[in-house]
């Protein structure tokens, strides 16, 4: 009997610890006597002004619907981020339009949502005074990362405004962006074409620099209606985007939101900025934010200009968009 007892006692004991193995494993709730999994929704910025918008979201992780909770995190380069597209663990991601094309040319199953971001790219100067483009004739300009989409973007304004880019004026890609600023900070560089927060950093440490040319300003003179320089873009990842439809129709809303708040809340956005690790000090992150031109567009709203957007760049280097313009399906479709 005692030996009966034993056993009994034996079993009961394995079963409760291996009813409670199976309850800690599962994520998720219990309602009544069943857990209910939960699903992880995973959103990552690239570090920079692209994930800017969403830093509210980083700082609050709104509702995005039942079961379902989220991550934030970013990437500290475009090479970590693709690695973490391509192997789908990401649902939501903030990165250039460009490369999102790209992603999309590799049929790597994401979709782009909204465009966030506007253009951030400047003419600074010192010790020069330049008021158009035929002032650049002749000049020595530093620009950063040749065959980039910032170099694209203005090379292809210089055809546009009458200069040829190998023989009006001389482009010096010697620095990169960091090593650019700190540059015209010494007064070693004249004229440079720098993206922000660059330009906030600049013009915070040497008073004599100034912007001479907003480059978005000009695109949209040399293109025309519904022309402007879709930079940055929000993407989902689209099997999440098929089971989840009201969550992406949350996360867009709560987006929006956010993308205003930042807007109408630089310095306390500035803080945010700093404490999640984009990339910028607080102060400088609050003074660059107006010339980082972000502000939400859905995907469909977006279309025709960001066709235009990779149109030019798909020009002057196809592989800069993956090859190929993206087709209708690029671009998210919300129901």
């Amino acid at each position: 009997m005692k030996k009966i007892l034993s056993l009994m006692m034996f079993f009961l004991l394995v079963f409760s610890v291996v009813g409670c193995s199976k309850k800690d494993n599962t994520y998720g709730d219990v309602q009544g006597n069943k857990a209910v999994e939960k699903e992880f929704v995973k959103i990552v910025g690239l570090k920079g002004p692209t994930s800017i918008g969403m830093i509210k979201m980083f700082e609050e992780k709104p509702f995005l619907g039942e079961n379902l909770d989220s991550s934030y995190e970013i990437a500290g380069s475009p090479d970590i981020l693709v690695s973490k597209l391509l192997s789908k663990e990401v649902d939501f991601a903030a990165l250039p339009t460009n490369v999102a094309a790209k992603l999309y040319n590799k049929e790597a199953g994401y979709e782009m949502a909204a465009i966030n971001t506007w253009g951030v790219l400047y003419v600074m100067t010192q010790g020069e005074t330049i008021k158009t483009w035929e002032d650049l004739k002749g000049k020595k300009i530093n620009a950063i990362a040749k065959g980039s989409t910032p170099d694209v973007a203005f090379r292809y304004l210089l055809e546009k405004n009458g200069l040829d880019p190998e023989k009006d004026v001389t482009l010096d890609y010697t620095f990169n962006h960091v090593e650019l600023a700190q540059a015209m900070i010494a007064g070693k560089v004249n004229i440079a074409v720098l993206p922000e927060p660059f330009v906030t950093m600049v013009s915070m440490k040497n008073k004599e620099a100034t912007v001479a040319m907003n480059i978005q300003e000009e695109w949209e003179n040399a293109l025309g209606e519904n022309a402007a320089i879709a930079q940055g873009c929000l993407v989902v990842r689209k099997d999440f985007a098929q089971k989840h439809p009201d969550a992406v129709k949350n996360f867009l809303d709560e987006y929006e939101k956010s993308i205003n708040w930042v807007n109408e809340n630089k310095e306390e956005a500035g803080k945010l900025i700093e404490k999640h690790g984009i990339g910028m000090k607080a102060k400088i992150a609050e003074l660059a934010i107006p010339r980082c031109n972000i502000a939400f567009k859905d995907a469909q709203n977006a279309k025709e200009t960001v066709q235009k957007y990779l149109k030019v760049l798909y020009d002057f280097s196809p592989k800069d968009v993956g090859g190929k313009l993206p087709d209708e399906n690029f671009y998210y479709n919300q129901q």
